[in-house]
């Protein structure tokens, strides 16, 4: 009977690691698309700020980039999966968003990024209140 029981055990242990592992690596690839969006976002923010002229060819990319954010994040957060795909909206037509709905919305790019952060270190985003500035 014990060997039954381990057979039994042994059998379902590669599976469960299996699905852990593709978990994993959905939340992974989820995190590395915010993450690419994030970063090509603050890039092109920090471009204006030095007086760069608006570039409509950037702001389609990165509405394309927060879209290609939001498919995967559908398996992991829906909640920010929506707030990804609202952020390709507001890059799609920039001038049509208000600050409130901005921040009405939740799309403002530091909470973006505090989100981001939470979702890529929970335990540490926790244990130092101070990394959420």
């Amino acid at each position: 009977m014990f060997e039954f029981v381990v057979t039994q055990f042994n059998a379902i242990i590669k599976p469960l690691q299996e699905l852990a592992k593709d978990k994993r690596e959905l939340k992974d690839n989820a995190l590395r698309a915010v993450s690419h969006a994030l970063n090509e976002t603050r890039i092109y923010y920090k471009t204006l700020e030095r007086g760069a002229d608006r570039n409509l060819e950037v702001e389609v990319q990165l509405a394309k980039y927060w879209s290609a954010a939001a498919i995967p994040l559908r398996h992991i957060d829906p909640d920010l999966a929506m707030t990804c795909d609202l952020k390709c909206d507001y890059w799609i037509a920039p001038d049509s968003w208000s600050e409130d709905d901005i921040k009405n919305n939740g799309i403002a790019l530091d909470t973006l990024h505090k989100i981001y952060r939470r979702m890529l270190a929970p335990s540490v985003f926790a244990r130092r209140p101070g990394v959420n500035t």
